[in-house]
């Protein structure tokens, strides 16, 4: 039992069989078992931070009011500044998901990963990784479903801030917090199953029912603006709110969305602010970018943060493989490096304790809690230097590498950090040339980060790349991937949620 602010909670990390499926099953309790403990323990009320599906939080109310007990609304929740930092705290729990879908989806969807044959619980990886996947494929109906429920925790938030009597900077600050990680998981449903659903309000049941899908055009507006709002952030926190998402964190996802849609003016501009402030820089050894004793270095502008020591603080063993044989990097990541590259050496296998990592991501594996506590860089330094580099070659092809208005000049600040020397017109003599130059440095550089299968979408290189690597020729509709079928079959009505043509 917590006291806040006169206030008695009983507080409980909640996981339930929709919300953790992968979990071991011993850790998995229904929310109805609380609800019915809660009532046999005499509690009066109880309220859930959401951590499932739109529609979950419904069937939580109704249960909760069957069983003679209040259901507690967010507007009782949220009063002080510090519940709406805890409510802020929460979208950025909604994140934590974010690695396993860069694993199981993102890699294993471009020419990063390859399994040549599935075991028991990897299939849905494999058909994803074949493009053989389908409408009920777990992986992608997780995506779904977490990215989700992630906006709902965002909507609830900025809904209840605008009548706030709390401090003004910080509720601007909270605010902005909240747009950036609700346009985060939007870029990702985007770009992963094309127009989707536009929630940027608390809904009822009968509301998130009748949501149909907006365009493509129309999330992106939603995304721009919400990552225009955050520009407003802090550009810098004292130490103890050191992770938090700054000004330059969402300038440089607003240019990464910006570049994604072709708009290299806008694009350029806001990597060019983040570059003039002098604040980032590329690390001397690509391996302390990654070192779990040098978080939060110059080098990140964002980064998702963990601690391994903490129960459910690691990032359990996404990364782990109890046989490296089984799902590997593809030969052909593997072959595209240069025997003097020193990013090679992060996709070698390290075993910690009783799983094998790789060295990107190397942690020494806690004994109590079995889990390695890295940070999951989202936004990194190179990231914008080879972005900046190519909306300069859209803007024109400069072939003199020592000025700052060459694409040249900063693609080789990259290669000079792997150990690389310089590219000049010599080796890379067009635009065109350059553009592939850009794609290719973008492929040995950021390895295990999602950036690989997204790249391929935006340059249109995807099908030609994928049939190169594995033989494998993508229909176009493969492109995207299926609106799960849970989904669809909640609204059934196709005129509101129809499935994506040929799934």
């Amino acid at each position: 039992m917590r006291t806040i602010s006169n206030k008695n909670y009983t507080i409980y990390h909640l996981h339930s069989d929709l919300s953790n499926g992968v979990t071991n099953i011993d850790s998995v309790t229904k929310y109805y078992e609380y609800i019915e403990t809660a009532k046999k323990c005499g509690m009066k009320a109880m309220g859930f931070a959401e951590h499932g599906s739109i529609l979950e939080w419904v069937h939580k109310k109704n249960k909760i009011e069957e069983n003679g007990m209040k259901y507690i609304h967010a507007e009782e929740f949220y009063v002080t500044e510090n519940d709406f930092n805890s409510a802020v705290m929460a979208c950025y729990q909604s994140l934590r998901n974010y690695p396993t879908i860069v694993l199981d989806v993102l890699e294993y969807r471009s020419d990063n990963m390859f399994m040549p044959s599935f075991t028991s619980g990897s299939q849905d990886k494999y058909e994803i990784n074949h493009f053989q996947d389908n409408k009920t494929n777990s992986l992608i109906a997780d995506i779904w479903e977490k990215s989700y429920s992630a906006i709902s925790c965002c909507n609830v938030m900025i809904d209840h801030i605008q009548n706030a009597t709390i401090n003004a900077d910080k509720k601007l600050q909270f605010e902005a917090e909240a747009r950036f990680i609700r346009a985060f998981h939007y870029f990702n449903l985007v770009r992963l199953f094309g127009g989707v659903p536009l929630v940027v309000h608390e809904l009822s049941d009968g509301e998130a029912l009748k949501m149909p899908r907006e365009s493509v055009g129309k999330v992106y507006e939603q995304i721009e603006s919400d990552l225009i709002f955050a520009l407003q952030l802090p550009d810098t926190y004292d130490k103890s709110d050191l992770g938090r998402v700054t000004s330059n964190a969402a300038e440089a996802l607003l240019a990464k969305t910006y570049l994604t849609n072709k708009k290299y003016n806008d694009a350029k501009t806001h990597l060019n602010n983040i570059i003039i402030t002098e604040k980032y820089d590329l690390l001397t050894d690509i391996k302390d970018v990654f070192d779990v004793n040098n978080e939060m270095n110059k080098e990140i502008l964002f980064a998702i943060k963990y601690s391994k020591t903490l129960i459910d603080g690691g990032h359990g063993m996404w990364l782990s493989l109890s046989d490296v044989t089984l799902g590997h990097f593809s030969d052909v990541l593997k072959g595209a490096y240069n025997s003097d590259d020193a990013r090679a050496g992060l996709l070698e296998y390290k075993k910690s304790g009783s799983v094998y990592l790789p060295m990107k991501y190397y942690d020494i594996q806690d004994v109590s809690t079995k889990d390695v506590g890295n940070d999951f860089i989202v936004l990194r330094y190179a990231d914008i230097l080879l972005m900046y580099a190519e909306v300069l070659n859209e803007e024109s092809f400069d072939t003199d590498i020592n000025s700052k208005n060459s694409g040249f000049y900063y693609l080789n600040k990259v290669r000079d950090r792997a150990g690389l020397p310089n590219l000049t017109s010599l080796e890379v003599p067009s635009q065109s040339d350059f553009k592939k130059a850009v794609l290719n440095e973008r492929y040995l550089e950021f390895p295990l980060e999602g950036n690989r299968w997204f790249d391929l979408i935006r340059t249109g290189t995807a099908k030609e790349v994928i049939k190169a690597a594995y033989d494998i020729d993508i229909p176009d509709y493969r492109l995207i991937f299926p609106i799960p079928s849970a989904e669809v079959e909640k609204v059934n009505n196709p005129n509101i949620l129809p499935q994506n043509p040929q799934y």
